[in-house]
């Protein structure tokens, strides 16, 4: 029976304790203004939807996840804190989403290289049910181009340099709205980009939650 169990992981780099604690600032203000649904909420470790920025999502056997923490623990062991700059604002209508997003650096490409080569492996041919969108991805494996190729190899669409044609794009996710939520950007009194500049200084394994949300 524990042969069959799985479970969806979210592996993701996670910001020093003061930058964290400014996106959590801004998650609650925006949460204040619009109907949210997921707001940031917690740094410790336990029960929280934590700022980070995913490298990888993905479903694992449940007799490999001492084998994830081990090769999590090695990447972690060799590997520098970031240092990311913030580069806009950027909202999803079809979801209601808002993220932040942060620059696809040299070292942050490698971090996710490292941890595919690593990983992956472990997953076999694992899929996860959906991304976050609500999209299946056994519908996504099916398409051509880029994404179906990265789900196709990974089991992950969000993979590769952007500046080389990939499609990995840094982000930290601020709030999940209520659906229908209109939110401008452009228009809606938000800090400068530049106060989320930061580190990014631990590796972090989290759970999953229903439709692949971090």
């Amino acid at each position: 029976m524990a042969e069959r169990l799985v479970c969806e992981l979210n592996l993701v780099v996670v910001p020093e304790r003061t930058l964290a604690e400014r996106h959590i600032a801004l998650s609650n203000e925006l949460s204040k203004r619009h109907r949210a649904r997921i707001a940031l909420d917690g740094i410790e470790p336990r029960l929280a939807f934590a700022p980070h920025v995913t490298l990888y999502q993905v479903t694992i056997p449940v007799h490999g996840l001492d084998r994830v923490h081990a090769e999590f623990t090695d990447i972690a062991s060799r590997t520098p804190p970031l240092s990311l700059g913030a580069t806009e604002y950027a909202y999803h209508p079809e979801d209601a989403t808002i993220e932040l997003r942060y620059e696809a650096t040299g070292p942050l490409i490698q971090m996710q290289d490292a941890v595919l080569e690593a990983i992956n492996p472990i997953r076999g041919t694992l899929l996860r049910e959906r991304d976050p969108s609500g999209h299946l991805l056994s519908d996504l494996i099916t398409q051509s181009g880029t994404v179906g190729d990265n789900v196709r190899t990974t089991g992950f669409d969000a993979v590769g340099d952007p500046a080389k044609g990939g499609t990995f794009i840094p982000h930290v996710s601020l709030n999940w709205f209520e659906p229908g939520t209109w939110l401008d950007t452009e228009s809606e009194d938000l800090p400068p980009i530049t106060n989320f500049d930061g580190s990014f200084v631990a590796l972090g394994i989290y759970l999953l939650g229903p439709y692949g949300t971090c």
